[in-house]
């Protein structure tokens, strides 16, 4: 049996925050889901970690230095977190965002959390990147060979970054569906390069694979579960 049926009230609001007595102004509440799914859920507001860093409120994510201390702010506290984690991050108030802060709190950030080695079982979803931060998103992700998924403010989810057509149709079909059985996608990886395509989406995290190893779940459906 699978074991990953969602719902809202199989979440409950936790009282432990990333960032402790600081964490009101910078991460809402978290979620955390019951034990046979198995993973936390935490909205993260980018803007509001930048307003922090700053003695003066500043809507953009330029230079690299301010893109290397938003990206320790959220590796530092997410480091307190236990288990499998969702981050839900949110670029919606950002302004400008240049190629090297895209490099600093995107690119650089998933790396090290797709790395065998990671320091946290951790999976991310971008929210709210507008058109003018498509472009250096994108290329960074390019540049290192990695895939995101994206979420726009209407809800919409897209997978972003060095995707094959394989891997694009693949991570539709299990968005679209929001979870599948191990039985339902061996019967759709038929061809040898769907599967070497559907290795690569565990491998780069953007499908979350149920603590049972017997089904898989889009995290699009995670946090549609919440809204």
């Amino acid at each position: 049996m699978c074991h990953i049926g969602l719902s809202r009230n199989l979440f409950r609001r936790t009282s432990q925050t990333f960032l402790e007595h600081r964490s009101t102004s910078l991460y809402q509440k978290g979620y955390n889901m019951n034990s046979e799914v198995g993973i936390d859920y935490f909205p993260i507001e980018v803007g509001a970690i930048l307003n922090k860093l700053n003695r003066i409120p500043n809507p953009h994510l330029v230079t690299r230095t301010t893109g290397r201390d938003v990206r320790g702010a959220i590796e530092e506290n997410l480091s307190q977190a236990k288990g499998p984690v969702l981050l839900h991050v949110d670029f919606s108030t950002i302004g400008v965002m240049d190629f090297s802060c895209a490099d600093e709190v995107v690119a650089k950030l998933l790396v090290r959390f797709i790395d065998p080695d990671r320091p946290q079982d951790a999976f991310f979803v971008l929210r709210g990147l507008l058109p003018s931060h498509l472009e250096p998103v994108a290329e960074v992700l390019d540049r290192q060979r990695i895939l995101a998924v994206t979420e726009s403010i209407a809800g919409s989810m897209d997978l972003l970054g060095n995707v094959s057509s394989e891997e694009a149709r693949i991570w539709e079909f299990i968005e679209n569906k929001s979870m599948v059985t191990h039985e339902e996608m061996t019967n759709v990886l038929i061809q040898k390069d769907d599967q070497i395509a559907f290795r690569r989406l565990l491998h780069q995290r953007v499908i979350f694979q149920g603590v049972e190893e017997n089904c898989y779940c889009s995290l699009g459906s995670i946090i549609r579960d919440l809204m």
